[in-house]
């Protein structure tokens, strides 16, 4: 019996004490497995993707699931999954899905919950996009419902999503309502926070190194889960950004904020909410107006911080390291460098600098980068990926045996084709079949696989079609696994346009592909 290879994928929003948990649906999925062991079912991987909306989040996209269907497909022949709005919520994701799975050797996908949607039979694919359909609108109207209530309660006096700002707990109040009380050990950090900032004048960065070191938990650290802390996942750390997000929202004040998206920027400032009688006090305030007032006037007189671009964020990144530290270079434009974009180590943008501070003038950086790569590996063949459906030869070698076996007793003496045009037609039969055994035999039985075929194109002519595409010049590069690290060319300099560096081509066990 020919075995199959099953990958479990599992999925969750948000993964929290309370909610359904990715060991859960593991349980049940390795139950449902464990009940089909006769039918040759042996689990072959796990594909764990938490805190990932199937709303927003294609199969192909997530961290684990996609590395398997976009680089492992020959690994494994059925997909299964613990319920339908755990795998997909869009009917054009699970039709994708149903696409991809016929095209890849015909991989069945299977959900434990709704046995309706094993892909065996001829309306599988009508009740598949049935259920999706269904996942769907109840997605859909999930959204609906919950915009709604948000609306209302917008300017209310109570809370109604979301966690709390820092500095305040939720609890229920005694008409049944959500609402914001001051949490007393938060409170006395913010009060630190006003103290060291207004008073004494430190850096956001001082603070934030002091409270990383006495442990103080920070916002996301308050808020995450214990069952992603006993699995190991490490604490979110203060940083200065964190610290000026506190001081600039005036939800300090006891006011009900939102935030407002800035104009052609992606991120986003709180703003207290204004109604016809004014702002909503949603809990006593931990800053005095007098308080607030200064703590604004000292945080407006100090200068202001490089502030990453959003804008080609993602040019050549993974791809340009630190020569120092190996760590991602990032794109920013600070305003007291004349404007001029630079590559800078996260690391020492973050206050964990690796000790050289290095930064490397953009412009510079794209040059270098065509530079090397094409000096390197511009003549490199381009190839196509396509996926080989295995064969199992053995089993039609045995069926050839038998029916060989067969026609040969019926051409003795006394059987049905011992004579005549019969035996003659039989022996010709036979020795057919003996052709393919022979070829049969000598292939063996071959797994699931890619294959590639030359398009005849090289890595420089896909560069040149891209130009002006930095993302897509990146998607190839990373996916070859080629870096460059960067590192001044003069000794003690650390903003520089006089820079190189070394390229590292990776494994190249795999040709370039043009998927």
């Amino acid at each position: 019996m020919k075995p199959v290879r099953v990958l479990i994928a599992l999925r969750i929003s948000n993964e929290t004490d309370a909610s359904t948990s990715l060991e859960r649906q593991l349980q049940d999925c390795t139950t449902y497995v464990n009940e089909r062991q006769h039918l040759g079912w042996q689990v072959v991987g796990v594909a764990r993707d938490a805190h990932i909306s199937a709303t927003k989040s294609h199969p192909f996209e997530r961290p684990e699931l996609g590395e398997w269907l976009n680089n492992r497909a020959p690994e494994f022949d059925l997909l299964l999954f613990w319920k339908m709005d755990r795998f997909v919520r869009k009917v054009v994701d699970m039709q994708d899905m149903i696409k991809w799975a016929t095209a890849h050797g015909g991989k069945a996908l299977v959900s434990v919950k709704e046995p309706v949607l094993d892909m065996i039979g001829p309306f599988r694919h009508v009740i598949i996009d049935l259920f999706a359909a269904i996942a769907e609108t109840e997605a859909q109207n999930i959204s609906m419902r919950v915009k709604s209530f948000q609306s209302y309660a917008k300017s209310k006096n109570v809370w109604a999503k979301g966690n709390p700002p820092y500095g305040y707990e939720s609890f229920r109040d005694t008409d049944g309502a959500m609402r914001l009380r001051v949490r007393e050990n938060q409170k006395q950090v913010i009060r630190e926070m006003y103290k060291r900032v207004v008073e004494h004048g430190e850096p956001y960065s001082t603070i934030c190194d002091d409270f990383n070191a006495r442990g103080i938990p920070s916002p996301a650290g308050e808020r995450m889960s214990e069952r992603r802390k006993k699995n190991g996942t490490p604490m979110p750390v203060w940083r200065s950004r964190t610290i000026t997000n506190i001081l600039r929202a005036e939800t300090i004040l006891g006011w009900k904020c939102e935030e407002v998206k800035v104009p052609k920027k992606k991120y986003g400032v709180s703003q207290a909410i204004l109604t016809s009688e004014g702002k909503i006090r949603m809990a006593d305030p931990i800053l005095t107006d007098e308080e607030w007032a200064k703590l604004q006037q000292e945080m407006n007189g100090r200068p202001g911080a490089a502030r990453r671009s959003t804008k080609n964020t993602t040019a050549y990144r993974g791809v340009v390291l630190c020569g120092g530290c190996g760590r991602n270079l990032y794109l920013f434009n600070p305003e007291r460098q004349q404007g001029k974009p630079v590559y800078r180590c996260n690391k020492s943008a973050n206050r964990e600098s690796c000790g050289k501070g290095y930064a490397f003038r953009a412009e510079k950086v794209e040059e270098l980068v065509e530079t090397m790569v094409l000096g390197t590996i511009g003549d490199f063949p381009m190839h196509e990926r396509h996926y080989v459906k295995g064969s199992n030869n053995s089993q039609r070698l045995r069926e050839i045996e038998e029916y060989v076996t067969e026609l040969q007793r019926s051409i003795r003496p006394g059987g049905k084709n011992s004579s005549g045009f019969a035996k003659k037609a039989t022996e010709e039969e036979i020795a057919a079949l003996y052709e393919e055994h022979d070829s049969l035999a000598a292939e063996g039985d071959k797994p699931d696989r890619y294959e590639y075929r030359d398009t005849g194109e090289t890595f420089r002519h896909m560069w040149e079609r891209n130009k002006g595409n930095e993302a897509e010049r990146t998607r190839h590069l990373l996916k070859a696994g080629i870096t460059i690290r960067l590192h001044p060319l003069i000794k003690g300099v650390s903003n520089t346009t006089d820079f190189g560096g070394e390229v590292d081509l990776g494994n190249r066990s795999e040709p370039f592909t043009i998927h």
